[in-house]
């Protein structure tokens, strides 16, 4: 991450203020000081692009094994704190790794705080669209997240390292296939900023594109 972005609510759901910041790749917390130190925040949520996650279904999910799941699907690096999301909807649990730095110094600034994976966001996003077929795709610093599912049904989440146009484009057209969608019956949605030149080559395969937030 080259920075943060933050919004600030009322009780009411108002938006007081908000802001980008940019910052070391380690995103150190003294950077975070000056927001989180503003005021008793009721609660704080933390959306981080990481790509280290996986989903386990509820019947098999052992909360001791937080750590066994994500090793067995990607790299951990000793400090990454391995935590856990209820997600009754999908009948799963989202297990996912934060840095530990991160993790202790932005727990020590608030209380109520609760952190989430970005494509825990891009899971919540596609349960707001009305398209049977669904896919949700976001860039973050050289990595692809995509989600995609059919009605209420999860067909699939997962990440991938795309530094460049050509292994976007790949990604995105596999997992279309894969979910057996037709790309020319379908809209693909974009949470937050795409690259201009990915959305110019990417548009010519689908239905439409629409930004979303």
């Amino acid at each position: 991450m080259s920075g943060y972005s933050f919004i600030i609510y009322d009780r009411n759901g108002t938006a007081l203020s908000e802001g980008n910041r940019p910052c070391p790749v380690d995103l150190a917390v003294k950077e975070l000081e000056p927001v989180l130190r503003k005021g008793q925040f009721s609660s704080v949520s933390v959306y981080y692009a990481t790509w280290k996650y996986t989903l386990v279904p509820s019947v098999h999910y052992e909360k001791d094994h937080q750590r066994g799941y994500l090793t067995g699907v990607r790299d951990l690096l000793e400090d990454d704190v391995a935590l856990s999301l209820d997600m009754p909807a999908r009948k799963a649990v989202m297990v996912f790794a934060m840095p530990g730095a991160v993790y202790r110094g932005i727990s020590a600034l608030s209380r109520n705080v609760r952190f989430y994976p970005l494509s825990h966001l891009l899971m919540d996003r596609l349960s707001m669209l009305e398209d049977n077929n669904r896919i949700v795709v976001s860039f973050s610093e050289g990595m692809l997240h995509i989600v995609a599912a059919e009605r209420e049904r999860l067909l699939f989440a997962n990440s991938f390292p795309s530094a460049d146009l050509a292994t976007a484009e790949y990604f995105i057209l596999s997992v279309t296939k894969e979910v057996m969608f037709n790309p020319e019956h379908t809209v693909l949605y974009v949470y937050g900023q795409i690259p201009g030149q990915i959305k110019m080559d990417i548009s010519r395969y689908f239905a439409g594109m629409r930004n979303i937030q």
